[in-house]
């Protein structure tokens, strides 16, 4: 047994090969209820940066009089729930281990956002050098970098992280170079200030101790977490749909020392990366324990190196006990080093390893050890121990390879394989994690609606622990749930618009969510055809043409170059099309025979970020099925910005709008030379209220 140093999270008990967490979650979890200290508080809807910020009556707008300041022990820097605030927080805290300093919610409705303007050189919060302190609740959306907790100097630690989302934060893909294809974004170079150059949803970076990171959703990010630091916990982390194209490799773990993660999820938590990409990539882990986790559905990104767990380079002593690996494109573990040292007394044992590699990649096998060549043995020296799991093969892959037997000592024992995924859960009754489904995007004139979600579960650990919930993440009124903790609950929106919802389903070890999209239109309002694009990867039958990108390699920083491919891909809710000194670029719906007349609009929301002032919609008809001048409306939209934005195209007095429509077309240009990136969240066509009969 290794027992830890003191620390202000009391004695955090290591045993090698698995990890005791007991104390140090008990000591996190009652240290956030510590009295004393000051309050402020922020209310990005109705405060202001005159008041004195000091109770809920008199709260400021923003961070201005907050920032650059160290919070002391027993403070609690409070957002008012319902806000979205655009701006960067930068702060310090000097918590004690009897009085935490805590950043948080407050109030009623949905969780407060730090919402960017989707920029690669955006940052949520930067956090430096923190004490005792713990974050919950919060949410960190579209920019660069999310919540960034940078130990810049030796000797403190204590932090918790707990229920906080973070989607939407990509873009910066190596350190050394910018790959995103997004044209706009060319040539940054990510600042050193915070300690990393990549784009994560939540990274803890330089030498912080008693890290604990638990309960936190993490999705379309290009790097899920970066976490580096002692006596790391991560415990209920959920990583998954981080579909970013070019930017996209993986969560890491980077150096971390008597650290553990248990009940974690990666499912496709990298997409898309040059290089390739991961479930998780470990740097030099010693006395690391990865429990209970399950890694699945990682895609073919095209590089060979993708997969599972990927260990990178060094690292002494990791146990990776009763976990699942699933439907990765890749092996599911792979053992590197490439130019650094391979990592030793590994022990992968009691785990589950299903149909992957079915790409076909390195090996092909579903653990794979390194060694293409004639091997080095000081890089190529690996050692560990595979014993009591099972398989399930894809055709064409074998269970182990390794490359270099003569300089790596592995030994595997008593690991089976089976016929059948059924054969295999029956021997090995894995807890699965919870499947969700939050149901069909809404889309009605009515404020109340039968929400149509849907949980299921396996009865582990018991199945009367499994719970579900419904929440509100963004939307621009409230919405109350008739049975918050029922998939299928009645919900009542105050006003219309647009609402994301999550929907939650956790059988108190395990659990997983799933978005759901209600538009909500004005009463009498209905489509009849729309395109809302919320399935990653699905177009819904449009296709692009004439965006001028191209394959590019970027400009090699350190000596080493990136690969970007053209942008062009569904992902995080929208089509994202990336144009390049474009005249002449479109976007076309798949035929089809909708019925159209003259009372009817077409709203295009979407984000415009080029030089733009105006798009054009085009159609074709059954009746008339040529592409011309005649059948086409232009209309305005705003330059470079920064956000969605309704553009509503009457189509009453647009000649040929008639009869059947057989396919549309939206211009992004009217003819200018465009760059820049738009997004598009999706495109209805309307039908106004019914007119009342005369009398």
């Amino acid at each position: 047994m290794r027992a830890a140093t003191s620390s202000p999270l009391g004695l955090c008990l290591v045993l090698r090969g698995a990890a005791l967490l007991g104390v140090c979650l008990g000591w996190v979890w009652m240290a956030g209820a510590a009295e004393g200290g000051a309050s402020y508080y922020v209310d990005g809807v109705a405060g202001q940066n005159s008041n004195a910020g000091s109770s809920p009556a008199a709260p400021w707008r923003d961070f201005s009089n907050i920032n650059g300041k160290t919070l002391q022990p027993g403070d609690r820097l409070l957002l008012k729930r319902g806000s979205v605030i655009n701006q960067e927080l930068r702060v310090g805290a000097a918590g004690t281990s009897d009085r935490w300093v805590e950043i948080g919610p407050y109030g009623e409705g949905a969780r407060p956002i730090l919402r960017r303007n989707w920029d690669i050189r955006d940052r949520c919060a930067l956090i430096r050098d923190p004490d005792c302190l713990r974050v919950r609740g919060l949410v960190f959306s579209h920019a660069g970098k999310g919540l960034v907790v940078h130990y810049a100097s030796p000797g403190h630690g204590g932090l918790v992280i707990e229920d906080c989302l973070a989607h939407h934060i990509e873009g910066i893909y190596r350190e050394w170079t910018i790959c995103s294809g997004i044209p706009e974004w060319r040539g940054y170079e990510a600042p050193g200030d915070d300690g990393f150059r990549a784009s994560a949803g939540l990274a803890v970076t330089g030498r912080g101790r008693d890290i604990v990171i638990r309960d936190c959703d993490l999705f379309q990010t290009s790097w899920g977490f970066w976490v580096a630091g002692e006596r790391v916990t991560l415990d209920r982390v959920y990583v998954h749909h981080c579909y970013t194209f070019n930017s996209s490799p993986h969560p890491a773990l980077l150096g971390p020392k008597d650290s553990v993660m248990q009940n974690c999820i990666f499912d496709a938590s990298g997409y898309h990366a040059f290089a390739g990409t991961m479930g998780i990539m470990l740097g030099s882990p010693r006395n690391l324990t990865i429990r209970n986790c399950t890694f699945r559905n990682q895609p073919d990104s095209g590089s060979h190196d993708q997969g599972g767990i990927d260990f990178e380079n060094g690292g002494d002593g990791c146990l990776i006990d009763r976990c699942t690996f699933e439907n990765n494109a890749g092996a599911a573990i792979e053992v590197l080093g490439l130019e650094s040292p391979q990592p030793k007394n590994v022990e992968i044992r009691g785990s589950r390893f299903i149909k992957n590699n079915w790409a076909r990649k390195l090996g092909p096998s579903e653990i794979f050890i390194w060694g293409s060549g004639k091997p080095d043995p000081r890089v190529c020296c690996s050692t560990g121990t595979i014993r009591g799991n099972g398989a399930v093969l894809a055709p064409g892959v074998v269970f182990f390879t390794n490359q270099a037997p003569t300089t790596t000592q592995w030994t595997l024992d008593s690991n089976t394989l089976y016929a059948s995924v059924a054969e295999l859960d029956k021997a090995m009754p894995h807890n699965k994690p919870p499947a969700v489904e939050a149901g069909p995007d809404i889309t009605s004139d009515r404020l109340a609606v039968q929400l149509a979600g849907a949980v299921s579960d396996d009865a582990k650990p018991a199945a009367s622990r499994l719970t579900t919930r419904w929440e509100l993440l963004e939307g621009p009124g409230t919405v109350s749930f008739e049975n918050p903790g029922a998939p299928a609950s009645r919900a009542v929106f105050s006003v219309p618009g647009e609402y994301l919802l999550r929907l939650v389903g956790d059988d108190g070890e395990l659990w997983t969510s799933d978005l759901l999209t209600a538009h909500i239109l004005p009463r009498g309002v209905s489509a009849a055809v729309a395109w809302e694009f919320n399935l990653p990867l699905n177009k819904q039958g449009w296709s692009e043409a004439d965006l001028g990108t191209r394959t590019r390699v970027e400009t090699p920083v350190r000596g080493q170059a990136g690969t970007s491919q053209p942008v062009k891909y569904v992902a995080g809710g929208c089509y994202i099309v990336a144009v390049e000194q474009a005249p002449a670029a479109k976007l076309t719906s798949e035929e089809m025979l909708v019925s159209i007349g003259p009372r009817q609009s077409i709203r295009v929301r979407c984000q415009n970020h080029t030089g733009a002032s105006r798009m054009v919609i085009r159609f074709r008809t059954q009746a008339d099925p040529a592409w011309d001048d005649a059948k086409s409306a232009a209309f305005p939209v705003t330059p470079e910005d920064t956000g969605f934005k309704d553009y509503i195209v009457n189509m009453s007095q647009v000649r040929g709008w008639t009869g059947l429509l057989k396919q549309l077309r939206l211009d992004l240009t009217a003819g200018e030379a465009a760059t820049g990136t738009i997004r598009i969240d999706s495109i209805r066509i309307e039908e106004p209220a019914p007119e009342a009969p005369r009398q």
